[in-house]
């Protein structure tokens, strides 16, 4: 009993251990107790791959305070769909983790697989930046390749979302249908809302894994109502309910697709040369031939050396010719059969 006691408690303060996030300290500011956070809209952020939530309030001795929730997602990309859900409007960008927003005393930051929300006093920008380093496991990749073919001209910085999931996309754009997007294909969406002259225009890119699947897909976005679609490589670009076709031609023109090709270029190597694999034979040869010289001669010394010093052993030369005789007379006659 007393062995099943100390096992249920070493499983519970493992259990508990790991479910730390929060670190212990934001310079002055000493943690609290550490608590279970989820976030407001489960449906949405579990599309993005919430894994784990945690919040704790942080006090210095003067009296500061700051409230601290953290979201851990399966991947980068899931805490930068997260991120840009999650940034107030009209929020100022400021430098720490991979990104972050501040407005008034609410501060957003992205760091890898992770989103760090600070509410109230905020603490030193180095002592935010050790808490981030002091996450676990933090998992840090690229930005999403579709980001390199968004147009930022007269982009609405407040309108951005990124879709992956058929929540997400009901939530900016409930007239593209889930099976037309396909996401079990595993596409990415960038939404934002340009400003133009004849008014404002929405626009979804979406990024597939290649080109095939994007040409598979793009003839269903062209059989729906109030939607102008362009595929170019992998990305296809839609334009929604277009207040204005011709603004809405030269916006989805503004989308080029760029592809990197990378060639499995070998470098040339010494022996693919013809010249050099004769040359350094002739080379080899010439050092076995010295070495056969000099080894000679060594066996040579040796023997001599040996048959002076000590005539009995085995390294001495043997007295005599050492040449062996058959003794067979040429001039013996055939036997007749």
């Amino acid at each position: 009993m007393k062995s099943m006691k100390f096992v249920v408690a070493l499983l519970t303060f493992a259990a508990l251990s790991s479910a730390a996030i929060l670190h212990d300290a934001l310079g002055a500011f000493e943690r609290g107790e550490e608590r279970a956070y989820e976030p407001q809209d489960a449906a949405l952020f579990k599309e993005f791959g919430f894994e784990q939530g945690s919040r704790a309030e942080y006090r210095t001795a003067d009296g500061l305070a700051v409230e601290a929730r953290v979201l851990q997602f399966y991947d980068d990309t899931g805490a930068f769909a997260a991120y840009q859900w999650l940034k107030p409007a009209g929020a100022e960008d400021v430098v720490r983790g991979e990104r972050a927003a501040q407005k008034g005393n609410y501060t957003l930051i992205h760091f890898g697989n992770y989103l760090l929300e600070l509410t109230g006093d905020l603490p030193e920008s180095d002592d935010i930046e050790v808490a981030l380093a002091y996450l676990p496991r933090p998992k840090l990749t690229g930005d999403p390749p579709v980001l390199e073919y968004v147009p930022e001209e007269s982009l609405l910085a407040d309108s951005v979302r990124y879709v992956l999931g058929p929540t997400s996309l009901e939530k900016v754009a409930p007239m593209l249908p889930p099976s037309v997007v396909g996401f079990h294909f595993g596409p990415e969406g960038h939404y934002g809302v340009y400003d133009t002259p004849d008014g404002e225009l929405r626009m979804m890119i979406l990024s597939y894994p290649s080109s095939p699947i994007s040409r598979g897909q793009i003839e269903g976005f062209y059989g729906l109502e109030n939607v102008v679609a362009k595929r170019d490589g992998p990305l296809i670009s839609v334009v929604l309910d277009p207040s204005s076709p011709d603004e809405a031609q030269r916006l989805l023109a503004a989308i080029r697709y760029k592809a990197d090709v990378t060639l499995n270029h070998q470098p040339p190597q010494r022996y693919d040369s013809l010249k050099n694999i004769v040359l350094d034979s002739l080379f080899l040869c010439a050092v076995l031939a010295v070495l056969m010289v000099i080894g000679g001669i060594l066996v040579a010394v040796t023997r001599r050396l040996a048959g002076k010093v000590a005539p009995t052993s085995i390294l001495a030369a043997p007295e005599g010719s050492n040449l062996q005789q058959l003794n067979i007379d040429r001039g013996s006659p055939r036997r007749k059969r």
